[in-house]
C-alpha cells in the first residue's frame, strides 16, 4: 500500500493529540497521590490511564467520528471490528514503571486500515522522546530520521529480552553472548522504538502481546528499515476477534532473519503460555484431552498467579493464587482459562494454567484414585 493524504492528515492529528495526552500523563506522574487498583489480578491501572484514555478518545473521535476505536482501557465493540479505519490506543504503556516513578513509559496511538497500521506516534514525555511515522513516510525521533542498525550477527548484538529465555537449558543450540538491555523497559512500544532508532539491535518477546502494544511501533520499525513479526515470521494483522498477537521479533532485516531461524522451532501450546523450546513432534495436552470421551468426568482445575520466573512454574506467593474453578471437561476448563488469561495479556509475570488431575491421593488410606 502507498501512503495517502489521509495518512498524513491522520498523523498530524495523532501528533497533536499525543502531545496533549503526554502533558496530561506527565502531570499525573509528577504527583505523589495518584490512585491505582487492579483491573484484574496482577494487572494494575491508574487514574492517569483512564484520564488520558478519555482525553485521547474525545480528541480522536471528534476529529474522525466515522473511525472505530480500539484501546486497552475501553471495551471492545462490534463497530470497531467492522470499521474500515480504526484508532488504536495505549494511553500509558508501562503502567508499572509509571507507578514506580520510573521514566520508561509512553503514550502510544495509531491508526489501522483493514487491520494494518497506517500511521503512529509514541510519546515518552520523561525521556523526551517523540516518535512518529506513517506508511511510506519514514520513521522519526523528535523530527529527525531514524534507522535500525545494520547488525548482521547474533554474537554481541544488543537485545531487549528476558535473560531467562536466553539461558533456558532446553534450547538445542545455546544462544551466543549478547548485550542485554538494562534496565529493560516493560513498555513494549518503547522496546520497539529503541530498535527502530538503533539504540538496540533487536527485541524478542516469546509470549503474546496486545495489539495496542505493537501496532504504532511495528510500523515505526518497518519504516526505519527493519522487520517486526511474530517469532514464526508471520506478519501482523490487527483488530481481529481477539486483539492479541502470539509473540514479537523485531530487528534489522539481516538480524531478524538470523533470529527467526533460531526461534522458529519454538511452538506455543497456547498463545498465553510461557514459551519453552521443545520437540515439535510431541503431542500437546490439549490434543490428548480433545480425544478424551466427554462421557468421563475428568477433573480440570484452572489456577493462576504471578510467577517468580517466567521460565519456570513457581508462584511468587501461594497465598495469592487465583482459583478460577474446577471443570469436568477440557473444553469447559479451556474456556475458563482463556477468559482469565485474556485479562492478563499485558502482564508477562502472571500466568493461568489448566491442571489435569490424573489421580487423587487419599492421605488417610494411602489409596490412589485415578480420574
Amino acid at each position: 500500500m502507498q501512503a495517502s493524504e489521509r495518512d498524513k492528515e491522520d498523523l498530524d492529528i495523532l501528533k497533536r493529540v499525543a502531545r496533549e495526552a503526554g502533558d496530561l500523563a506527565l502531570d499525573y506522574f509528577e504527583r505523589s497521590d495518584v490512585r491505582f487498583w487492579d483491573k484484574s489480578k496482577g494487572h494494575p491501572v491508574t487514574e492517569a490511564d483512564l484520564a488520558v484514555n478519555a482525553l485521547i478518545r474525545d480528541r480522536l473521535m471528534t476529529a474522525r467520528p466515522d473511525y472505530g476505536w480500539l484501546s486497552e482501557e475501553s471495551a471492545l465493540s462490534n463497530s470497531t471490528r467492522t470499521a474500515e479505519r480504526v484508532w488504536i490506543v495505549d494511553p500509558i504503556d508501562g503502567t508499572r514503571a509509571f507507578m514506580r516513578q520510573e521514566p520508561y513509559w509512553c503514550v502510544g496511538i495509531g491508526v489501522l486500515e483493514r487491520g494494518l497500521p497506517r500511521a503512529g506516534v509514541i510519546h515518552a514525555p520523561v525521556l523526551k522522546e517523540f516518535y512518529s511515522t506513517h506508511l511510506g513516510g519514514g520513521a522519526f525521533l523528535n523530527g529527525k530520521p531514524i534507522h535500525v542498525t545494520g547488525c548482521a550477527a547474533e554474537e554481541g548484538c544488543r537485545i531487549i529480552t528476558n535473560e531467562g529465555m536466553l539461558t533456558h537449558p532446553a534450547w538445542p543450540v545455546p544462544w551466543p553472548e549478547m548485550e542485554l538491555a538494562k534496565p529493560k523497559p516493560n513498555a513494549t512500544l518503547l522496546r520497539l522504538c529503541w530498535v527502530a532508532s538503533g539504540q538496540f539491535d533487536a527485541v524478542v518477546t516469546l509470549w503474546r502481546k496486545s495489539d495496542w502494544d505493537l501496532a504504532p511501533a511495528t510500523l515505526l520499525v518497518q519504516e526505519a528499515g527493519g522487520a517486526a513479526t511474530t517469532h514464526l515470521g508471520e506478519p501482523y494483522l490487527f483488530n481481529r476477534g481477539e486483539p492479541a498477537q502470539r509473540s514479537l521479533l523485531a530487528a534489522g532485516k539481516a538480524l531478524h532473519s538470523l533470529l527467526s531461524a533460531r526461534v522458529k522451532g519454538v511452538r506455543l501450546p497456547d498463545p498465553n503460555w510461557t514459551v519453552r523450546p521443545f520437540d515439535t513432534t510431541q503431542t500437546t495436552e490439549r490434543q490428548n484431552m480433545a480425544e478424551t470421551s466427554e462421557a468421563k468426568q475428568l477433573l480440570h482445575i484452572v489456577i493462576g498467579g504471578e510467577l517468580k520466573d517466567v521460565t519456570d512454574v513457581e508462584f511468587e506467593d501461594l497465598s495469592k493464587i487465583d482459583f478460577v474453578g474446577a471443570f469436568p471437561s477440557y473444553k469447559e476448563a479451556y474456556d475458563a482459562w482463556k477468559g482469565a488469561a485474556q485479562r492478563t495479556v499485558d502482564n508477562a509475570e502472571t500466568r493461568y494454567f489448566i491442571l489435569h488431575a490424573h489421580k487423587l491421593l487419599d492421605p488417610e488410606t494411602g489409596d490412589h484414585h485415578h480420574v
